[in-house]
């Protein structure tokens, strides 16, 4: 009797133990079963892959725990110190956390032990939060569950043919024949089916050379089909300061940080593989035409033609000893969640600009070693240049030669291709040396010593009033930007209005 009770015992708690650590997995917009309270806005695959998406507050309970000491939330933020997370279990709190901009970090709430509903309330003061999976620590059912995949089926298909042939891509425009402005509309072209919680309809006119439908500041629209939606390509404009996020797949969209920008395409989402897909635009956004894609993903980039070159270089080879004054960078690793700065060194004739493959370092920006300089881009590597375009230069350049005409600013870019790194720690902050050679056989050696400043923090340089005659790459508002038949482009190829 006493082996047969030990044995029983021993299967006993290690089923105890089995459900003392409960895992939910937020696998789609649906709430993982067990779980009620406020359905996400959208679901993140890849990478950085965080899981269920919202964007504005919610409440998630999981009723009927019991004997509950810990609760781990894997989750994400948009924006640093304006959304939290708090946990109470059977009514008591437990916690409330600040989330920092960050990607899949774990957040642990824990109390003595404790029966009743687990209800995780969500604040959202800007962006989205994100959260990828919940680990349960007590007595609960369920479990290793998510809800229910990617994609979705949640557009009205009721008024859509379900044998239409969608031809790839499928181009709806405006049809309206009147004007409509701040309302809700819909309309059905093409087999697929648009909703706007409010925005406009607008035909050409004196005054309207481009017929659009549109969607107001702080709104939406839907776009419906009966097949699986791959990717979308938007050709029209937004406003000033425009943000966007979908429900489903890769959102890409112009740089409207400084003004209205129109643009063929303005915006752009990927990997959406669902019927239906809501953009919820923080400023306006019009719609000239929308293309849409059944098969795969549209070929397309963000800001023009990428075909670079190194014609842009002079051919007369120099060698450049330079001391830079300021370093400025852009950690990505914060923005996006990828091992990436961007790294802009600055003196009065000289800017460099350089992509390094690393993480950030909060003492020296980037960790101590030497970097090569290659196309390879592995990590601990700083990006070859590729050379440039009518539009931009990829990194890693110097421009030097600066000239003004007529009000503009103009430059010599130099392409470096292959060399060294070096970043050592100082008392300053980081001593970084560079010995590097360009495309065309130039070499470029360069010390900074001091402290680098996060990119925005300070201005690097001084405003320059320009006007928008003039072809050519120049400088505006401290931007080295391009200017070419009218238009204007920053130095990641993004049209400027």
């Amino acid at each position: 009797m006493k082996k047969f009770f030990t044995l029983f015992s021993m299967l006993v708690f290690s089923l105890i133990a089995l459900g003392a650590e409960v895992t939910y997995k937020f696998t789609s917009k649906e709430l993982p079963a067990g779980w009620t309270g406020t359905a996400g806005f959208g679901y993140e695959s890849a990478e950085p892959a965080r899981g269920t998406q919202w964007t504005s507050n919610a409440t998630l309970t999981l009723a009927g725990a019991k004997n509950v000491s810990k609760v781990v939330i894997t989750c994400s933020s948009n924006a640093a110190d304006k959304n939290s997370i708090a946990v109470t279990v059977g009514g008591s709190n437990w916690a409330t956390k600040t989330l920092a901009k960050e990607s899949n970090v774990e957040k642990t709430f824990s109390g003595n032990e404790t029966s009743g509903d687990i209800v995780i309330n969500i604040t959202r003061g800007d962006k989205s939060v994100w959260i990828k999976q919940i680990v349960v620590y007590g007595d609960v059912e369920g479990g290793n569950t998510g809800g229910g995949g990617e994609g979705g089926d949640k557009g009205d298909t009721s008024k859509l043919d379900p044998d239409y042939n969608y031809a790839e891509p499928t181009v709806i425009i405006n049809p309206s024949t009147t004007d409509a402005s701040n309302t809700p509309y819909s309309f059905i072209q093409n087999n697929i089916k648009v909703d706007c919680t409010t925005g406009a309809q607008r035909t050409v006119s004196d005054t309207n050379p481009n017929a659009y439908f549109g969607v107001n500041a702080g709104q939406s629209i839907t776009f419906t089909a009966t097949k699986p939606i791959v990717g979308l390509v938007i050709n029209g404009m937004v406003k000033k300061d425009f943000d966007a996020e979908a429900d489903f797949g890769e959102v890409m969209y112009v740089d409207a940080s400084e003004e209205d920008v129109e643009n063929n395409p303005v915006l752009a989402i990927l990997d959406i593989n669902s019927k239906s897909v809501t953009i919820n635009c923080v400023k306006q956004m019009r719609c000239y035409s929308v293309e849409f894609y059944f098969e795969e993903n549209p070929d397309i980039e963000i800001g023009g033609d990428y075909d670079y070159n190194f014609d842009w270089e002079p051919d007369e080879t120099k060698n450049f000893n330079i001391t830079f004054d300021e370093m400025n960078y852009i950690d990505f690793g914060e923005l996006w969640g990828i091992d990436y700065i961007s790294c802009y060194f600055i003196s009065e004739d000289y800017e460099l600009e350089m992509g390094v493959n690393s993480k950030f370092d909060a003492d020296t920006c980037l960790p101590v070693g030497t970097y090569q300089i290659n196309d390879t881009y592995e990590e601990g590597t700083v990006e070859a240049s590729a050379g440039g375009n009518d539009e931009e230069d990829s990194p890693t350049y110097l421009a030097t030669d600066f000239i003004e005409e007529d009000g503009e600013w103009y430059y010599n870019p130099y392409y470096i291709v292959s060399g060294t790194l070096k970043v050592e720690k100082d008392v300053k902050g980081v001593k970084m040396t560079l010995d590097a050679k360009t495309a065309k056989g130039s070499t470029v050696k360069a010390t900074f010593v001091g402290k680098p400043v996060g990119y925005g923090d300070e201005d690097a340089i001084n405003n320059v009033k320009t006007d928008t005659k003039a072809n050519g790459k120049f400088m505006k508002d401290g931007r080295i930007t391009i200017r070419k038949d009218g238009k204007t482009y920053g130095t990641m190829g993004i049209r400027m209005k």
